[in-house]
């Protein structure tokens, strides 16, 4: 049985709000001096420089489509250092550009030292101006998306939007406490919408299960 209604619904309760959203321009809500960056060239993190075992590795395009941050590939310190400007942390958010372009996830704590390669986008957000569980709905928003991996004029090929246009974007945003509001309650409804799938696939695998004994 699926949980009661009144146990899985998230509950509105935004403040009053008197502040009016303000038009800003995407790079504004970034950090001023390492706001977006893309990963370093190919030739920067070839396959043969990579190593058995060390205690730094390299994120890939699939840790921001998949939102996980299990790694393949581990570079030496000496190398980690040589590219430490490309080092993500904790809060820092990752996204795809290449193969399934503009997926983007926010960096957990806990993860291994190490850097990002070519396929990725970094951005640092500015935490006075955005709060951050905000800028990844934001992100992740339908309208987002299509602006980000719009195709180009004339052509079926659906490219990422090169981010010096992106910084330029003008966006309207309310204020920070509202941003908190909106933002935990998109989080919460998207772990609810998590539990039904979940749910619903666990239903539909026992009618799966019921109905292949139907014909035994």
């Amino acid at each position: 049985m699926f949980p009661q209604k009144e146990e899985t619904e998230p509950k509105v309760r935004f403040a009053n709000f008197s502040s009016p959203w303000k038009q800003r321009k995407f790079s504004d809500l970034l950090d001023p001096k390492k706001g977006i960056r893309r990963g370093p060239f190919g030739s920067a993190l070839k396959k043969d420089l990579f190593v058995p075992e060390s205690n730094y590795v390299v994120y890939e395009q699939q840790n921001a489509i998949y939102d996980r941050y299990n790694t393949r590939y581990n570079i030496t310190e000496k190398k980690f250092k040589e590219l430490s400007k490309f080092e993500i942390i904790p809060g820092d958010f990752i996204m795809s550009g290449a193969g399934t372009i503009g997926r983007i996830s926010r960096v957990p704590k806990g993860i291994k030292k190490g850097v990002f390669n070519q396929a990725l986008i970094r951005f640092k957000v500015n935490a006075k101006k955005i709060d951050s569980e905000y800028f990844l709905q934001l992100m992740r928003s339908d309208n987002m998306q299509r602006e980000l991996t719009r195709s180009n004029p004339g052509s079926a090929m659906i490219n990422l939007v090169p981010m010096s246009e992106v910084k330029k974007w003008k966006i309207k945003v309310p204020g920070f406490e509202e941003q908190r509001e909106i933002g935990q309650f998109f989080s919460k409804l998207d772990n609810i919408v998590t539990l039904y799938q979940q749910k619903l696939e666990k239903q539909q695998n026992l009618k799966k299960a019921f109905l292949q004994k139907m014909f035994i």
